[in-house]
């Protein structure tokens, strides 16, 4: 369908205005509420802080259900995608803007596990439907840079949201304010996809799109697609989030305690000051990475899938065994952000070329259904997230109560990570290269 449509470099515009309005809404919650509740409360329970993050990530986990209804149905006006690009939104950012009004500091967990919930749930579910319409207008031989360009902004949207928007904010006692932005921002990029032609709308009669659908889950080949995708994603957020962590603690300015890591430095403006410094090394790995992933990913997408695989997968091994040691306060800052840095461009072109590869996939075996397949390796892969990261708090709190070293336990945790990374590609290389490759390549 996309080869048959006339691709605007608007859209690009509109896509990655979309996607950094979307790190936003991600990264205001990941990167800012745990400051918030470290200045709030003094302290910050690391488990229970998880499982909150684990709730407001199942939005991102069942995105598929509207994957599933926007490839039936969709607006002859309006098009296939933007209604429900739009709608959901709406609601995310609404309520964005709710919390701003309220937000009761008794219960701060259970509310924000509440909001976490909701905004994400809209902008997960507006997401998936972007996502139908990325595929539907991009060209083959476009969509990886198209990928690259997106997840880049989305990535800056992530971390200038979460931690020098964050940082800004909190320093001026307005942090409100910064809810109240996002809900607005939300609303209006969403409105902005009205401005992409979508293809006419395809009538395809309910048997056709039930027994397509049907498909998605009985054919063999899509299981190895399943348990790839899956495991891919296991390592996505506990590394960045543990390691961090770990560089702040070999420095001096946290403390940890089993679970609980508090305040030991320069208080909770001092920990968001280290927290955006360490996100802008990594976020230069993102704008390092990603493009080139992009670029590289357009000429052979399984070299450069192979190439990011087996780079990280060892990295994963070597990360934390520097901080093992007594390593001081400058060394381990030098040493962090260089690894950040590194761990930025590895995850984020890895991201990339993986995207692009199940783009490519959905289009391939389901070009009626190619929203709602995508959707679904998506959804998989942030259940590979959330699965990591509740994997990741047991291991921690497991380990915590025998008394076993902070660093010791981000070792096992990053072990864990690499295995299943390893496991991930031994699957990727098990799916038929002419089902994603560009043609030339084959």
């Amino acid at each position: 369908m996309s080869d048959n449509t006339t691709y605007n470099t608007r859209y690009t515009q509109i896509f990655i205005l979309f996607y950094f309005a979307e790190g936003l809404s991600q990264g205001v919650p990941y990167l800012f509420w745990k400051t918030y509740i470290l200045d709030i409360l003094g302290s910050i329970d690391l488990a229970l802080w998880l499982i909150v993050y684990a709730i407001g990530n199942i939005p991102w986990a069942i995105k598929m259900i509207v994957g599933v209804f926007n490839d039936r149905w969709g607006s002859k006006k309006l098009g296939r995608r933007f209604p429900w690009v739009v709608s959901f939104g709406t609601f995310g950012g609404a309520m964005w803007i709710m919390m701003a009004f309220y937000l009761p500091v008794s219960d701060i967990y259970v509310w924000l596990a509440i909001y976490y919930f909701t905004t994400q749930l809209g902008m997960a579910f507006a997401d998936s439907a972007l996502d139908g319409m990325i595929l539907d207008v991009t060209p083959k031989e476009k969509l990886s840079r198209v990928q690259g360009y997106t997840w880049t902004m989305m990535f800056l949207g992530y971390g200038a949201g979460g931690m020098l928007l964050g940082l800004i904010f909190l320093v001026f006692n307005i942090v409100p304010l910064l809810f109240l932005i996002t809900g607005v921002l939300n609303i209006l990029v969403s409105f902005l996809t009205y401005y992409v032609k979508e293809p006419p709308l395809e009538e395809i009669s309910t048997r056709e799109w039930g027994k397509g659908l049907l498909t998605v889950i009985t054919k063999k080949r899509n299981w190895k697609v399943y348990i790839y995708t899956i495991l891919a994603g296991i390592q996505a957020v506990v590394i960045i989030d543990f390691f961090m962590y770990v560089v702040l603690v070999s420095m001096g300015e946290l403390s940890v305690s089993q679970t609980i890591l508090s305040l030991s430095g320069t208080g909770a403006i001092g920990a968001q000051i280290w927290f955006t410094i360490f996100y802008l090394a990594n976020g230069v790995g993102i704008f390092i990475g990603a493009p080139i992933a992009g670029k590289f990913g357009d000429k052979n997408r399984r070299k450069t899938a192979s190439t990011i695989f087996l780079t990280y997968i060892p990295f994963l091994l070597i990360l934390v065994i520097p901080f093992l040691f007594n390593l001081g306060f400058m060394i381990a800052l030098i040493l962090g952000i260089i690894l950040l840095l590194l761990q930025g461009g590895l995850q984020n072109g890895y991201t990339v070329v993986n995207q692009t590869i199940r783009g490519d996939l959905s289009k391939k075996y389901y070009p009626n259904l190619k929203s709602t397949y995508f959707a679904l390796l998506v959804s998989l892969a942030n259940l590979g997230q959330n699965i990591g990261t509740l994997i990741g708090a047991s291991i921690l709190s497991i380990l915590a109560a025998i008394n076993l070293d902070f660093f010791l336990i981000f070792f096992v945790i990053s072990a864990f990570c690499s295995f299943t990374l390893f496991i991930s590609y031994v699957f990727f290389k098990k799916i038929p290269k002419e089902d994603f490759e560009l043609e030339r390549n084959l």
